[in-house]
C-alpha cells in the first residue's frame, strides 16, 4: 500500500508542477520551448509565432493523414501551424531593409538562394538554437561574386579582396540589415575582425554598436 501511495505521489507531484506552470502569467510558457529564446524576444509569447492550424482538430488529423495516403498535396499541421517569414516580419519589417527577403525571390537569385536561403527569414535564423545566425560569416559570396566599383572608398579596392577570396571581411564593415547606427570605415585596417561578427552570431553584443534605427515592434 505504501508503495502505491509512494508512486501516486512521485506522478502526482511532476503533474502539479507543471500545471502550476502552465497557468503562470507572462513568459512562463517559454519553460516549454525546444531551446533557447533568442536576445529580445524574452517578452514574447510562443503564441505569437506559433499561431493555431486551421481546422478543428478531427480536420487536422484527416488533413494529415490523406497527405500519408497521397490524397493531398500539401502537408497539414496539427495543433500549431508551421513558423514563417510572416510570423517575423510582423515585428521585424522596416523601411530601411537593405536586404528584404522578397528581392530574393526574384528569378535572378535563383542560384544565390541554393546557396545561402536569403528568401526566408529562417533559411538564416532560428528561434530555439544557441545562435543568432546560423550560417557562415562568409555567406556575401553567393551574390557578390562580380562585385564591381567605380568610386570605391575602401583603401583595399573590393574587387581585389574579392579576388583574394577575403569573404570574411565584408560584414568587418558592412552591416547586412542595416539596421544598426553604424558608419562603414574606409581604411580596412579599422574594421570589425571576423571573430567579432561571429560572436554576434553566437548571441553576443552587437559589434556594430548598441542603437538601431528602428526598433522591432512588440506584439
Amino acid at each position: 500500500m505504501m508503495d502505491l501511495r509512494r508512486s501516486a505521489m512521485s506522478i502526482a507531484v511532476p503533474v502539479m508542477l507543471l500545471g502550476a506552470v502552465g497557468l503562470w502569467p507572462g513568459t512562463a510558457d517559454h519553460w516549454f520551448a525546444h531551446g533557447p529564446i533568442q536576445q529580445g524576444h524574452a517578452d514574447v509569447a510562443c503564441r505569437d509565432c506559433h499561431q493555431p492550424s486551421p481546422g478543428t482538430t478531427r480536420q487536422q488529423i484527416q488533413a494529415k493523414l490523406h497527405h500519408a495516403l497521397g490524397l493531398r498535396a500539401e502537408a497539414a499541421d496539427f495543433g500549431r501551424a508551421s513558423v514563417s517569414s510572416a510570423q517575423c516580419l510582423e515585428c521585424h519589417q522596416r523601411p530601411n531593409e537593405r536586404h528584404p527577403i522578397y528581392r530574393f525571390r526574384e528569378p535572378r537569385f535563383i542560384e544565390a538562394v541554393r546557396t545561402v536561403q536569403a528568401d526566408d527569414c529562417l533559411g538564416c535564423h532560428s528561434e530555439h538554437d544557441a545562435a543568432r545566425v546560423a550560417i557562415d560569416t562568409r555567406f556575401c559570396a553567393a551574390c557578390h561574386g562580380d562585385l564591381k566599383l567605380a568610386n570605391d572608398p575602401v583603401n583595399i579596392p573590393h574587387m581585389t579582396l574579392i579576388k583574394n577570396n577575403k569573404w570574411g571581411t565584408c560584414l568587418g564593415c558592412h552591416d547586412f540589415h542595416g539596421n544598426h547606427a553604424y558608419t562603414p570605415p574606409t581604411q580596412v585596417q579599422h574594421m570589425l575582425p571576423e571573430r567579432a561578427v561571429q560572436g554576434y552570431f553566437r548571441q553576443g553584443d552587437s559589434p556594430y554598436g548598441p542603437f538601431k534605427l528602428f526598433e522591432a515592434d512588440s506584439q
